[in-house]
């Protein structure tokens, strides 16, 4: 099991008090986007139809045009790491599998695979004449050259944990960058990588390692064109024509405010019947405005946005949520008393009433969830979920666990002790914990100290287990969907585990078990055994899984019916992005013309 050092995002991203009026559009700086192309910067919306002619003479482009509301720092797949810069190489690169909307691993560029008997040998078997964008064929020495690239030391690749499981991966990537050459090449021949001939490629694990299926999904081994990238090893991916991939688009323009992409021709299955796609990275405000002007198809409402879109009489008809991939609890140290008690933790989870925090700090935006992994991701157990809010049993358990007044009618404060919340002290975080406060202290009428502290003070507090905090706030958003991407953190060497002092080795048994299963409907089972044991231990009381809201124009069709909990960048990434189409027929004003 890979073990990486994740930074828990600890200031909960989606926190907000205040619904913003759309801002008017911004004009983005020059940046080394329209630099390195020496292109203009693109004007986000199109021109309008006033004035011309005649527009059946010219047929309409099949454009879809969406809103990131980040912008890439980088389109270099070994170098990337955000939602919306694999969101952008996932249509113009594709893995040896990828992952469908309903969180299936199926095949990509390779049409089949199969582990050894002792599952630490993964073969994958190329499709015949796979070629790239521009018509050269692409083989598994591409793929090869791809891995062995994200863990050259010399990169420094952020995903490079992805591939910690691989025979040699983490000696390699460990070294020191400033390595003589010729002692890097040789730790890298030696990376359990290795394309057998053309269409064959073998990958070799230090233990069986069923879920690689779905790493071998990800941007870190998207196979890049090795002629391109060995010209310009640092910024070669800010030259459009430099990607030269094997995905359903590929790219045709990089600008300073807009990637667009156009159809390959070359694509396996088949020709998109998009003409266009083109992302944009708007403030979520901004990309709110302009959706409402015609200028978009597709852009992301946030908390602060989200009222704003419910009150317009056409926007609300055209906001479509889903449950993202993100979920936050409230973590115990069970090193630190009263936590080491596990009636305690009990009787926490019981109090907190979730349904008023996401309505007065996600301002709607999110559910209550009461387990780990999400509903919409392989492994979700609906039946796993306990201890929702019940204050009665919350005030019970502490009493009948020996926290109670001689007579047992309410709870004795000091026998409880010190219950004190750790938080980065922003204004975002700030009315969260003032609410979590006042509901413990509605609930046990016993106080609740509120420990802010300095941002960057606090994130190297939560780091060090030695610092661990009594309560503080965990988040996790997936980095790729699979279930073994949220329980690798719970395990005795998970970050998430070792910085609150949790370490149960029958979940480490449950979670390896899962780990090493090669079918991935057996697989999804054992996580789902392993996840129940995790959450009976109550290492943290779990409060909500966000949601994803964006606006969709109803003109454009298949994106909504093939949504997935997976979309963190733009509803419908996972989706058969061939099958999208616009119904030219109900296209309104600033769509584009040509």
């Amino acid at each position: 099991m890979r073990f990486v050092l994740v930074s828990v995002l600890l200031t909960v991203m989606a926190l907000t008090t205040l619904a913003c009026a759309p801002a008017p559009i911004p004009t983005a700086p020059a940046t080394q986007f329209a630099r390195a192309t020496g292109a203009p910067s693109a004007s986000p919306a199109a021109t309008p139809r006033a004035g011309v002619p005649s527009l059946t003479r010219v047929p309409l482009p099949r454009v879809l045009r969406i809103n990131l509301g980040a912008r890439p720092e980088t389109l270099d797949p070994q170098r990337a790491f955000a939602s919306y810069e694999s969101a952008i190489l996932q249509l113009a690169y594709e893995g040896l599998t990828r992952i469908d909307e309903k969180g299936n691993i199926v095949p990509g560029a390779a049409e089949r695979w199969e582990f050894s008997g002792d599952g630490k040998t993964l073969t994958f078997f190329l499709r015949a004449n796979l070629t790239r964008a521009d018509g050269t064929p692409i083989t598994a020495q591409d793929f090869e050259f791809a891995f062995k690239r994200a863990v050259d030391p010399r990169l420094g690749a952020a995903s490079q944990s992805f591939l910690d499981d691989v025979r040699g991966a983490v000696a390699a990537y460990s070294m020191d960058p400033k390595s003589k050459p010729e002692d890097i090449e040789r730790a890298l021949e030696g990376v359990g990588v290795q394309a057998i001939d053309d269409a064959t490629l073998v990958v070799t694990f230090d233990q069986p390692t069923g879920y690689w299926t779905a790493i071998a999904s990800t941007w870190i081994g998207l196979p890049i064109d090795r002629s391109r990238v060995e010209q310009d090893p640092v910024a070669w991916w800010l030259k459009p024509e430099n990607h030269n991939g094997n995905g359903p688009f590929k790219i045709a323009d990089i600008q300073d405010q807009i990637v667009r992409l156009v159809p390959n021709p070359h694509y396996w299955q088949g020709t998109a019947k998009l003409d266009r796609i083109e992302f944009y990275w708007l403030s979520e405000a901004a990309g709110l405005e302009l959706y409402r002007q015609g200028g978009l198809e597709l852009t992301r409402v946030t908390a602060e946005t989200l009222a704003v879109a419910q009150a317009d009489a056409t926007l609300s008809k055209e906001l479509r949520r889903v449950p993202a991939a993100r979920v936050t609890y409230l973590g115990f140290n069970l090193k630190r008393a009263p936590f080491n008690d596990k009636n305690v933790r009990k009787a926490l989870a019981y109090a907190l009433d979730r349904e008023a925090f996401v309505r007065e700090v996600l301002l709607g935006l999110g559910k209550p969830h009461l387990s780990w992994i999400p509903p919409g991701i392989a492994g979700y157990d609906e039946t796993a979920g306990r201890f929702g809010y019940d204050p009665q049993a919350a005030l019970q358990t502490l009493i009948d666990a020996g926290y109670g007044t001689p007579d047992k009618k309410r709870v004795d404060c000091a026998k409880l002790g010190t219950l004190k919340l750790t938080y980065s002290n922003t204004l975002r975080t700030q009315q969260l914990f003032s609410l979590i406060a006042a509901n413990l202290t509605r609930v046990f009428a016993c106080p609740v100290l509120l420990d802010p502290m300095d941002p960057s003070a606090y994130s190297v507090a939560v780091r060090d287990p030695r610092t661990t905090p009594q309560m503080f706030l965990m988040s996790w958003e997936e980095e790729y969907a699979h279930p073994q991407n949220w329980m690798f953190l719970q395990t005795c060497a998970g970050v998430f585990a070792a910085r609150l002092g949790y370490c149960n080795r029958d979940l480490d048994a449950a979670v390896a078990a899962a780990n090493q299963e090669p079918d991935f409907v057996r697989a999804v089972e054992k996580y789902k055994s392993a996840q129940r044991i995790f959450l009976d231990d109550l290492v943290g009381a779990f409060l909500w899984h966000n949601e994803n809201a964006y606006l969709l124009k109803p003109y454009v069709l298949g994106v909504w019916e093939h949504r997935s909990t997976a979309d963190n960048a733009w509803l419908g990434q996972f989706g058969p992005v061939l099958e999208y189409d616009i119904d030219l027929g109900k296209t309104g004003a600033n769509y584009p013309l040509r």
